[in-house]
């Protein structure tokens, strides 16, 4: 039978919504064009703009974790009088390095999210966007400081974050990273915001402080957009996943036969030895707590792995086949 052209596809899908039958049918004509044509619906489109966004969010917060945990890690380490020894030098520059480096990414990951933002709002308009904007960050101090820090360092030079060790009136260690006033207001072309921020910040800007602040904005900020996007593009969107998760239904049943009819049989497997790999161990203790090889316990695992509904009538009593369940 021959591959199906989009246009043919689209003839036999006919008027949405498109029911499972006709996706059944175009699908195992032409799998890698009805994939085409779903991902080419106005919520295929969308959602694809927004998983871009949301890998911009997750690059910026890998990074600040990234940085607090380099910090994290300079804190420990230099706890131990090793850590300050001339043969451990290498090492310690190593940390010094990663959290400079850090600092940098962190900012930059940032303002890049800053653009993405505002290029998918012009695509995709939601409401409110702008109000939240002017809420969160146009008179942000700490908004305004890592935007200039970001041209600062990648248009006029590094400056070192240096690190501060003290203890506290209870005895407590402390470690920070700091930012020094007198470098930074070396670069003369931060905003007003921004220039208050710096010298709001008695010794320093603290490298922590401020990216555990703003990262936390953010997230503050995207949440809200994610839901302010499903509530304007949501009904295109959910079609665009419903039609996904189905086609991706037929893949699942298709391999899930492979393996009940051929593999599990001709390799004798059990498939209880292998559920740790598709079960939380949550999950292992539920399924558990049922009589072992019983129709409940095998119900209960098809509920838990089944996500898409596939294991209906024949299926099903392979699955029980497989699992060996006890018929008395």
């Amino acid at each position: 039978m021959s591959d199906l052209t989009k246009k043919e596809i689209l003839e036999i899908l006919d008027e949405h919504p498109w029911g499972s039958e006709n996706l059944r049918i175009v699908y195992f004509r032409d799998f890698q064009n009805t994939h085409s044509v779903i991902n080419e619906l106005p919520g295929g489109i969308i959602y694809s703009e927004l998983k871009s966004l949301r890998l911009s969010l997750k690059i910026f917060l890998d990074a600040v974790d990234d940085l607090i945990s380099s910090i994290n890690k300079f804190k420990y380490d230099s706890a131990h009088t090793d850590f300050w020894t001339i043969a451990n030098k290498p090492f310690t520059d190593k940390i010094e390095v990663t959290i400079q480096r850090g600092i940098i990414s962190s900012s930059m990951c940032a303002m890049a999210l800053v653009d993405h933002s505002r290029e998918f709002n012009k695509k995709y308009p939601v409401n409110g966007y702008e109000d939240q904007i002017r809420k969160n960050f146009q008179a942000n101090e700490v908004h305004k400081f890592v935007h200039g820090l970001r041209r600062f360092l990648s248009h006029i030079k590094f400056t070192k974050a240096n690190w501060n060790i003290f203890h506290s009136e209870t005895n407590i260690r402390n470690v920070v990273f700091i930012l020094s006033k007198d470098d930074l207001m070396q670069f003369n072309d931060w905003s007003s915001l921004a220039k208050s921020y710096i010298q709001s910040q008695e010794d320093g800007v603290d490298v922590e402080s401020l990216f555990n602040e703003y990262s936390n904005q953010v997230k503050k900020f995207h949440n809200w957009l994610w839901a302010a996007l499903f509530n304007g593009y949501g009904e295109k969107i959910t079609q665009h996943l419903n039609y996904l998760k189905i086609i991706e239904g037929f893949s699942l049943e298709s391999n899930w036969n492979l393996l009940l009819q051929q593999v599990l049989p001709q390799q004798k497997i059990d498939p209880y030895q292998h559920l740790d790999k598709y079960l939380t161990d949550e999950q292992l203790e539920d399924i558990y707590s049922f009589p072992f090889r019983s129709q409940q316990q095998v119900d209960r695992i098809i509920q838990l792995i089944d996500t898409h509904q596939i294991c209906t009538g024949l299926m099903r009593s392979k699955v029980y086949d497989a699992f060996n369940i006890n018929k008395t």
